[in-house]
């Protein structure tokens, strides 16, 4: 369970981290690190979730999803998850878009805590890679359309799974080119037409 995970809690003031490290204590996560302006953390642990305070502002969530997705293999899939108090259903579809993993909204009960985390561990994940995003799905929330619906952006699909005594392992690896030339024909009129892209 989450005792073999390590947790990064990000914060921009003290008591938003203390706030964080007593969440990620409840949660009961083994190792639990405070690292200095959101910089990305070394793989201490298999697995390591990154939980942001929800009022560190864009500037620093930005730069902590900057810093872990553009970090090493052991470290660009980690679970990024936002936790703060209740907030408009906007908010929560503006994290995502940014590039979260889940954002929990508190008070919550210590069994849905657990519950909410280690929805990102087993369970398969899909993430996607363009020339300006690299995250997990974020249509889940239909929160963006990136194209990848109609298969407008060339983009690579990893289907991931977070196992706590293994690690991070890709599942499947998928690369989809862009769509060249007019859009097919409805569904029905394609004779003999091949598609050359994915349809998501």
């Amino acid at each position: 369970m989450l005792s073999a995970c390590k947790a990064i809690a990000i914060g921009r003031s003290a008591a938003q981290i203390r706030t964080i490290v007593r969440l990620a204590t409840i949660a009961g996560f083994g190792i639990i690190e405070t690292p200095e302006k959101g910089d990305a953390p070394a793989p201490h642990a298999l697995i390591c979730f990154v939980l942001v305070h929800e009022q560190v502002g864009d500037a620093l969530l930005r730069h902590v999803i900057s810093a872990i997705r553009g970090g090493a293999q052991e470290v660009r899939f980690s679970p990024i998850v936002v936790l703060g108090n209740d907030c408009p259903f906007e908010q929560v579809l503006h994290f995502v878009h940014l590039g979260v993993d889940d954002v929990i909204s508190l008070p919550e009960k210590r069994e849905v805590l657990i519950q909410r985390l280690c929805q990102q561990l087993w369970t398969e994940q899909a993430y996607f890679e363009t020339n300006d995003y690299f995250g997990p799905d974020r249509r889940r929330y239909e929160a963006a359309d990136d194209g990848l619906r109609t298969g407008l952006v060339a983009h690579t699909r990893y289907d991931i799974q977070r196992l706590p005594d293994v690690g991070t392992r890709i599942v499947r690896h998928q690369i989809h080119s862009r769509r060249v030339g007019p859009p097919p024909p409805p569904v029905g009129s394609q004779r003999g037409v091949g598609l050359a892209f994915a349809r998501l």
